[in-house]
Parts: structure tokens; sequence; C-alpha cells
């Protein structure tokens, strides 16, 4: 009960954010965080982590807030703002007193993006990698014959909510398993419905990535079914000079090459900075 009042009294009422479980925190130097998709953990990120554990960095990876060990509260939203300012308070609570690099992936993409639109002291460089950005397209025909199916897709997953069911679980792993790996249970059913249709349906990341001054590479899979491909240069163009693109042949999973290429593109961020020093 003394729990149940804390909660509806520091969050509810004062609007404060949730801090989240910190899935790895190992290193020093340069602080880089990493952030998970839906459905997943901290835990997706252990190919970079073991790439990077020689170099001079302080790595950290969060569980995202109702994933993991995080917690998963029922009256959150778990919008993009909710699960942004989770990763803020987090970052403030680690004393991370440089400019981190933001690594996103998924999901995790959308949450970086609104840190760093809300927080651009926080942020030095962004590394997004297959990021779902489904607004701000232009009229054509592919994309919308594309952005169609993801809607019946997600639809059918969100017509069980607030439901959490076997059948459901087996619903989501039949549609979505190979090509995204989404891992849901009873625990993380209700923040997995709300993030998708909150924070990824309902998304402003178009709109806020042409506000931001950071750098950030933008990485997409050539065989991922959950992005829209060739879009990078409609939706970016020159209106975000500091957007960089690339292509990698990969699916919607942060696999051993695709975690190579992400800590390339994060070294040679670090590499652009002192040379600009």
């Amino acid at each position: 009960m003394v729990n149940e009042f804390k909660d509806k009294l520091w969050h509810k009422l004062l609007r404060r954010p949730y801090r989240l479980a910190v899935a790895l925190d190992a290193g020093s130097g340069q602080p880089i965080v990493l952030l998970h998709g839906i459905g997943r953990t901290g835990q997706i990120w252990r190919h970079v982590s073991d790439l990077l554990a020689a170099k001079p960095y302080r790595l950290v990876a969060f569980d995202l807030l109702g994933f993991g060990a995080s917690p998963k509260p029922e009256r959150a939203s778990y919008n993009v703002d909710d699960h942004a300012r989770a990763v803020i308070a987090t970052i403030k609570r680690l004393k991370l007193k440089q400019p981190v690099t933001l690594v996103g992936h998924s999901m995790g993409c959308l949450v970086a993006v609104k840190v760093a639109l809300l927080r651009p002291d926080m942020v030095r460089h962004l590394v997004l990698y297959q990021m779902p950005l489904y607004d701000g397209l232009p009229e054509k025909r592919r994309y919308r014959a594309q952005l169609g199916i993801y809607r019946r897709l997600y639809a059918r997953i969100l017509r069980f909510e607030p439901r959490f069911e076997l059948e459901n679980a087996r619903l989501i792993e039949r549609l979505a398993q190979r090509i995204a790996g989404f891992e849901v249970n009873q625990d993380t059913w209700l923040p997995f419905v709300k993030s998708l249709d909150n924070t990824i349906m309902r998304q402003t990341a178009a709109k806020d990535i042409k506000q931001i001054k950071a750098p950030m590479d933008v990485i997409y899979g050539t065989y991922d079914m959950l992005v829209i491909r060739g879009k990078t240069k409609h939706i970016f163009g020159k209106d975000s000079p500091n957007v960089t693109a690339h292509k990698i042949r990969e699916r919607h999973v942060i696999s051993k090459k695709a975690s190579r290429f992400i800590v390339e593109r994060i070294m040679a961020a670090e590499t652009m900075e002192l040379d600009a020093l």
C-alpha cells in the first residue's frame, strides 16, 4: 500500500519520471548509452558490448520503461515522452557528466530522438539502427502500401489489448518473431501494446529530427521488413545536413555483422569529434 501511494504521489501527481534498470554499465571514458527496441531488453547489445569492451568508453544499456527489470506502471501511457523522460532521469542518476553518444535500435531510435530534442545538452551524437520512421513520408504508392501492411499487422496485435492470453502470444510469435524477435509475457504485454500504439504508430520523429543539431548516423537494413527503405533522402533531405544515411544487408535484428557496423559508426563519430577539436 505504501509503495502504491508513493507511486501515485511521485509519478502520477508530481509527474516525476521513472528510473530504469541498468542492464549494463561497464568501462570508463566517453559514455555511450544503448536503447533497445520494443519487446526486448538491454541484453540485446551483447555483441556491441563485446566489441567495445577494450575501448575507452563507458558503455551503458538500459531496460526501457515496461521491459526487462524496469518499472512497468499500468497507468503509464508508454508514449515517447514517457520513455524519453525515464532515459533522461536515469542518465542523470548515473551522473554521466559528459554528453553521451545515444545508440538506438528500432523503437529505441524514436526514444533517442526525443531525448536529443528534450535535452540537447545531454547528447553529442546519435547512431540510429533500423528506425521505424512512418511519419513524414511522401505521397508515393509504394510507401502507402507498406504503411498499410504495417498498420494491419499492428492492428491485429492491438485489438487484444489489454488482455494477455496464450493465443495472443502465439499470434505475435507467428506474426513477428522471425522478422523482429519480439519477446512478450504477462508482465510486458501492456507496455508492449501501449508502446506500439503510442510511441511507434503515433510518432513525431521525422519532425523532431529536423530540430536536432547533433550529428546522427541513420542505418537501415535492406532486408528489414519493419522499416521503409529508400525514404531517407525524402524525409531528411536538405533540412537535416547533420544526418548521414547508411545501408547494410540485414534484417530487423542486432546480429554480429550489424554490431560491427554500429561500432564502426560509434568510433568514426568519436574520431570526427577529436578532429574537430
